[in-house]
């Protein structure tokens, strides 16, 4: 039984290890936008570390906002109290911020959307 637990914990462990955001250097406007984001329905709460953050397509579908998530390619709704609505997208792009497991810090809608 120890040994099927210890075997089980170093799979997860490694497992764990290779799920890493990618390396994506950011840099000028989008760094400082990421620096000074602040999550909409927290607003004392830093949205990312520039490692959560990242530009990707959006869309309207069925009433809802949603996002491309950068781990998994899978479109995901974006909750309403998510959305920056105060600040102006550093490129024009979306911008995401998510954790691997798809919670949605914050999310800047692009004006190409």
């Amino acid at each position: 039984m120890t040994r099927a637990l210890i075997a089980l914990l170093a799979l997860t462990t490694a497992a764990l290890a290779q799920h890493q955001h990618p390396t994506e250097i950011i840099t000028g406007a989008t760094a400082k936008f990421y620096d000074t984001w602040f999550r909409p329905d927290a607003p004392g709460i830093s949205c990312c570390n520039k490692q959560d953050c990242y530009a990707t397509p959006s869309r309207h579908r069925n009433g809802r906002l949603q996002a491309i998530h950068r781990e998994s390619g899978d479109w995901i709704d974006v909750p309403p109290e998510k959305v920056e609505v105060n600040r102006d997208s550093p490129d024009g792009l979306s911008h995401l911020c998510a954790s691997a497991a798809k919670f949605v810090f914050c999310f800047k809608e692009g004006s190409g959307t």
